[in-house]
């Protein structure tokens, strides 16, 4: 009886072109992870601003573009959308999101944090954006079905942190001029 020749196994070939691979991709995502925030403005290199333009695509579907930052050295302003509502009995009901004392858990107040500062990222200089008015309205849209409201007015407030000097003055983080508030939108449901 004879024995049959074997054959070599293919996959044991494969192996080390495969794990190249792979270690190329996931060294790619590392670096994608890093550039993410690396590149956020305000003080964006050109260094930077360069790399983060050949990982915009792969950023943006991953979700990897989105507002967190290093918050060293210097970290910037908070944002938090404030609203004015009418209800259709005509109360006027006014407030934040997101609100530490209403937006328990942790978990909960963070996604709304997070809501508040991409509605900030909308924001232009030369006026506003289609983006920042669709979202806008999204948010009124919620918060009026939340409401039961006939109308509804949006602010973004932004909140700037004191100075050294300032809190050693005694500038409490609450303090009135620390806050800039701009309006955001008016909504109301018969309204186009």
């Amino acid at each position: 009886m004879t024995a049959e020749p074997q054959l070599p196994d293919s996959s044991h070939q494969s192996r080390p072109a495969v794990r190249a691979a792979l270690s190329v991709l996931i060294a790619l995502h590392v670096l994608a992870v890093f550039i993410g925030p690396w590149a956020m403005p305000p003080q964006t290199s050109e260094l930077a601003a360069s790399c983060a333009q050949i990982f915009q695509p792969y950023l943006e579907t991953m979700g990897l573009a989105n507002g967190y930052r290093f918050f060293a050295p210097e970290p910037g302003p908070s944002h938090l959308v404030r609203y004015e509502i009418t209800s259709e009995d005509g109360q006027q009901i006014e407030g934040v999101f997101p609100d530490r004392n209403q937006h328990k858990p942790r978990l909960l107040y963070h996604r709304y944090f997070m809501l508040s500062e991409f509605i900030n990222t909308l924001e232009n200089p030369n006026g506003p954006s289609a983006n920042l008015q669709a979202y806008s309205k999204s948010y009124a849209e919620h918060l009026m079905h939340e409401h039961q409201a006939k109308s509804i007015k949006l602010f973004l407030r932004r909140h700037y942190i004191p100075r050294m000097n300032e809190v050693r003055e005694g500038m409490k983080l609450t303090d009135k001029r620390l806050y800039e508030e701009h309006p955001l939108v008016l909504h109301k449901p018969d309204a186009p």
